[in-house]
Parts: structure tokens; C-alpha cells; sequence
């Protein structure tokens, strides 16, 4: 297949298989079906995809890892931060607000690619990829946890303090979650994110300096 016609094929399976994911899920989407509504043969699908969860992950897999490069730059930002972070310093919640934002945005620029992810993905490679997020934040916030609470090393955490971690990280997880599931535009959503983004940070820094 030429270039351009290879493009192609692969843009229709994408977008019909979207549309397929989308209405009936992972476990029940048709090969067949896509390849119909593509207008493509079963065969050209397998020239590009190796099977449904190779193709599955054709449609989400690009956003995912958009929306997990934002996360990463920005954790990497806050790690760098920590050097100069003191008990009681006031932190500026732009930063946080900007990354947040950035978020927030992919997450509507790729909303029916994220509501598949939240809703549809059941049986196919991807269907923890949610909670992946979570435990990777989970791991961030417990070393800056550590640090911020002047402690030597991880290893001077309590069960009290991962386990409030772990919950503040899935909080934060299930924040975005909220906003794509209950606003219907970016607009909206970014109408909220101040206030609820200014309860999480508030949260945090009450835990970091009240225990």
C-alpha cells in the first residue's frame, strides 16, 4: 500500500473503531463491524493492527500519553521545587493552577477517547490505565510527602501518613475524572478547576502542616 492510501485505511479503522468502542464497548465492539463501517477488508486491518486490543490501543493510546506527558513535566517541576521548599512557605498555586489547566484541556480535546477509557475499556490492556495514573501519582506525592514533612526518608511515613497520601492522590485523580464526566465543555470545566483545585491544594498543605 502506498503511503497516502496506508494513512488513510488506518484514519477510517481508527475513526470507525472509535465510534464501535464508543457504542458498545471493548468486550462486545466487532472487528467486523469496524471493518464494515470502515469500508476497509478484515484483512487490511490486520496489515496495521495485530487484533482488537492492538487497535483498541490505536485509538486511546495518543491521548493517554499526552495527558501522562503533562503529568510527568509537572511532577518533574515539583521535584525540582522541593530544594526550596521550607515548612510554612507559602507555595504559589498558579503553577499548580497552569499544569492543571494543561489537563484539563487534553482531557476535553480527547473526551470521547477519555469517556471510552473510563467506561468502556473493561477486558482490553488498557482498562486499569486510570488507576495507573493514580498509583504513579500516589508514588510522587509520598516522596513529596516525605520531603516536605522534613523527614529523612520514606521510610519515617506511619500507615497513617500513605494511607492519607494514597486517598489525597486518588482525590485528585477522581477531581478530573468529575470534571469530564459531569461539564459538557472545556469552558465549564475551567470555570471550576479554581475552587476545586484550591480545596485540594488546601487539603494538602493542612496535612502537611497539622500532622
Amino acid at each position: 500500500m502506498g503511503n497516502d492510501n496506508s494513512r488513510e485505511t488506518v484514519e477510517k479503522l481508527l475513526m470507525s473503531a472509535k465510534k464501535e468502542f464508543s457504542e458498545k464497548g471493548y468486550m462486545k465492539a466487532s472487528l467486523r463491524n469496524i471493518c464494515k463501517e470502515a469500508g476497509v477488508t478484515t484483512g487490511a486491518l490486520y496489515f496495521f493492527f495485530k487484533d482488537k486490543d492492538d487497535l483498541f490501543k490505536g485509538v486511546v493510546g495518543g491521548p493517554v500519553q499526552e495527558l501522562r506527558t503533562c503529568i510527568e513535566k509537572h511532577m518533574s517541576e515539583e521535584l525540582e521545587e522541593l530544594d526550596r521548599y521550607r515548612p510554612g512557605m507559602q507555595v504559589d498555586l498558579e503553577d499548580d493552577m497552569a499544569a492543571a489547566t494543561e489537563a484539563v484541556k487534553i482531557l476535553f480535546k480527547h473526551k470521547e477517547v477519555f469517556e471510552i477509557l473510563l467506561t468502556k475499556a473493561q477486558g482490553s490492556s488498557m482498562e486499569n490505565v486510570i488507576d495507573d495514573i493514580a498509583d504513579a501519582m500516589n508514588k510522587h506525592y509520598t516522596d513529596m510527602f516525605w520531603n516536605m514533612k522534613g523527614y529523612k526518608s520514606r521510610k519515617q511515613m506511619t500507615k497513617e501518613d500513605k494511607f492519607i497520601v494514597h486517598w489525597m492522590s486518588h482525590d485528585q485523580v477522581e477531581l478530573f475524572v468529575h470534571l469530564l464526566t459531569h461539564c459538557k465543555t472545556e469552558k465549564e470545566a475551567l470555570k471550576q478547576l479554581r475552587g476545586m483545585f484550591s480545596y485540594i491544594i488546601g487539603g494538602w498543605f493542612g496535612v502537611i502542616n497539622n500532622t
